[in-house]
């Protein structure tokens, strides 16, 4: 498979839909397809007809981890590939964490190690009822990385992070709803049209509003309640100069549904 088929992209309405597509090795995150995972990131950041961005693999799985086979292949002197990978994954999600649009995990499968780290950097998760989730980190006698050890502890708790990173137990859908780890889980038969109707809903959303609550909502946990009042008064005012905080309240005294642009 050539290195720019190892991502799957496409626009439509608004939507960018990224997809990992190496179904072969269950999405397992490479050196290529890490790193073409980040320009991708990246061109759909810089593209000014995208308001929300779908994250989601092709097959089985959402993503089975980093690529074992090169650890394998390289595992007297890891280091170099595990750093070549480590650059393309967290580069990915720096671009992920920041991008000027909403963002949402469509987890098809099983989605493992890496694929956690990614999948738990979007601002909203949908999974197929049969998804399967798992740190598997611990079993490979290393670490968790991509982002997850900040954000699994923040959704589900130190106590239930710690759980899941030691002892690798596969957390279903329907357990995940519960934790905390998705927004929701449907039946495979409807999960294309589930994704399909959330993402063109927020496609049609006040993206900057969207933006900001992101930002609002990270910064929470590391200020003091005067410091969130007082980044929220900023950036409720700042609000205040868009084209759509001008749209929603005329319609709203209007008695309308508002036609947001995103501007």
């Amino acid at each position: 498979m050539a290195e720019n088929d190892l991502i799957a992209s496409s626009v439509s309405d608004g939507v960018a839909t990224v997809r990992l597509n190496d179904p072969g090795s269950m999405n397992a995150l490479s050196v290529p397809m890490a790193d073409r995972l980040q320009a991708v990131l990246r061109e759909m950041g810089d593209n000014e007809s995208v308001r929300v961005l779908v994250l989601t693999g092709t097959g089985r799985g959402f993503c089975a981890g980093g690529d074992v086979q090169s650890f394998y292949d390289h595992r007297d002197a890891p280091h170099d590939v595990m750093r070549q990978i480590l650059d393309g994954l967290h580069g990915a999600v720096e671009v992920l964490l920041d991008l000027p649009f909403p963002t949402i995990a469509a987890i098809n499968g099983v989605v493992a190690g890496a694929g956690m780290g990614v999948a738990l950097a979007t601002d909203l998760a949908i999974a197929t009822d049969e998804a399967l989730l798992v740190m598997a980190y611990t079993d490979l006698g290393v670490s968790p990385d991509g982002s997850s050890t900040y954000f699994l502890p923040r959704l589900v708790g130190t106590r239930v992070a710690m759980d899941m990173i030691l002892t690798n137990r596969r957390i279903g859908a329907a357990e995940a709803v519960e934790l905390g780890l998705l927004n929701r889980a449907v039946p495979g038969d409807e999960f294309e049209e589930a994704v399909s109707d959330l993402a063109s809903r927020l496609a049609k959303g006040p993206t900057q509003a969207y933006v900001r609550s992101r930002h609002l909502l990270r910064s929470s946990l590391s200020n003091s309640p005067v410091e969130q009042m007082t980044a929220e008064g900023e950036s409720i005012i700042a609000a205040g100069d868009t084209t759509d905080f001008y749209e929603g309240v005329t319609a709203f005294i209007e008695k309308r549904r508002p036609t947001f642009t995103g501007q």
